[in-house]
Formats: C-alpha cells, structure tokens, sequence
C-alpha cells in the first residue's frame, strides 16, 4: 500500500488524501535493485598462470556467493607447473626423488666432433648441424642389492635453443643413433633412455647392466633417468 496525499487533478477535481494499492509494474518501467555484497577474493593464479592479487569484488548474482580460488588452490597450480616443467626436461617421465645409487665417474673426455663421434641418422645430422661443444662421460654405478651398471653420458651444445630441440627429438626416437660412448665392454642399445634439454645444451644418458650383473629393467630405467642430470 502506499499513500496519495492530496491534490487537484488537472481537470480541477479535487482528491482528498487516501491510501492505495501499488501500482503494477510494466514493461520498460525502471526496476530497483539491491546493491549485492562485497567478498573478498585471495591471491591465487589462473589457470593461464596469471597472478591475481587479492581483492574485493561484488558477490555473483543470484544465490550464494561463489567460492573464490584460494591460496591452496595457487599452490597447487604452481605444483603442476613445475612437474610438467620437470616431465619436459627428463624426457616425459618424472624424475627419481632418491636413486638407490651413487655414479662413479670412469672416463671423461672434453672436445672433438659431434659427426665424428655419432652414429646412425645422429651422424648424418651433425654433417649438417654441427655441434658447438661435446663432452662424453663414462659412469659406473651399483645398485643397493649389489648389481652393478655402466651409464653413458654426453653433453651437447649446439649453436641455438632451436637446434638443440631438433637434435633431441631426433635422439629420442627409437634406432636413430646416438653419440658414440666411451664405456667399453658393453654394448648400449638405447632400451634405457633419458634425455634432458636445457637452453642450448642437450643431455643425452643411456644405462645397461655391467657384465655379469642382472640389473632390472626398472632399475636400468631410474639410472638412466637420473644420469640425465649429471653434469659430466
């Protein structure tokens, strides 16, 4: 209900003051709303990676607020980027936390070649995209039940970021060579893999059992993996 004071029509009648209904609102006629709540936001990052500083903002239209992402959430997103930051540079697999051995190093050599020291599709890439820097490791390594492992490192530097990627992917596919390894005795067939870009340079490790050791595959796998991160 609302109240009509009194007044004069512009006919001349006069309306003595009285209470009435509200009027009915129609189409186009202007409609008042409520101003809505702040909330408070906290810090986060989007899923872009974004950082949103903390902030206060008006609720959602239309029912409870919505939950805000919190600082647990941001956590979590600069979590997963860092493992996929991690899976990348170890070859798509996620890196040992605690290897269960220590590699000791057998031989090193510093210089030379990368064409004249590579073999398969490797070589024939190098004749065209010549390295600028080469060192070649020779590792020995025994597991804690004993068995004992050969790791073949080398360390490869080409002239820009572009090349080292190219010279990585090529590596990293099945039967297209590899640079050649200064571990005797053994013969490495590339089973055990891991390969680590950084910038310029690429990291290239394979592992295989010493003679008259069993190693498991796993355990071939994990040396491999970690022998990625020398840095020789």
């Amino acid at each position: 209900m609302v109240r009509v004071t009194g007044h004069t029509r512009r006919d001349g009648t006069r309306v003595r003051p009285h209470t009435r209904s509200a009027p009915n609102r129609t189409a186009g006629s202007p409609t008042l709303t409520a101003a809505r709540p702040r909330i408070r936001v906290a810090g986060h990052f989007r899923r872009d990676g974004t950082r949103v500083r903390p902030h206060t903002r008006s609720a959602p239209a239309g029912g409870t607020p919505a939950r805000t992402a919190g600082p647990l959430v941001g956590v979590g997103l600069v979590a997963a980027v860092l493992l996929l930051v991690a899976l990348n540079s170890s070859g798509g697999r996620a890196p040992s936390a605690a290897p269960d051995f220590t590699p000791t190093l057998l031989a090193r050599s510093e210089g030379g070649s990368c064409a004249g020291l590579s073999y398969g599709q490797a070589h024939d890439h190098f004749l065209t995209h010549p390295c600028t820097a080469l060192v070649r490791a020779a590792y020995d390594a025994v597991d804690r039940s004993g068995a004992t492992l050969r790791l073949a490192v080398a360390r490869v530097t080409m002239p820009d970021a572009t090349a080292a990627a190219d010279l990585r992917a090529l590596i990293d596919r099945p039967g297209t060579g590899n640079i050649t390894e200064m571990v005797t005795g053994v013969r490495f067939t590339g089973t055990h893999y891991a390969s680590r870009v950084d910038g310029t340079t690429v990291t290239l490790a394979q592992a295989e059992p010493a003679p008259g050791s069993t190693p498991t595959g796993g355990v071939l796998d994990q040396a491999a993996r970690h022998a990625a991160t020398l840095n020789p």
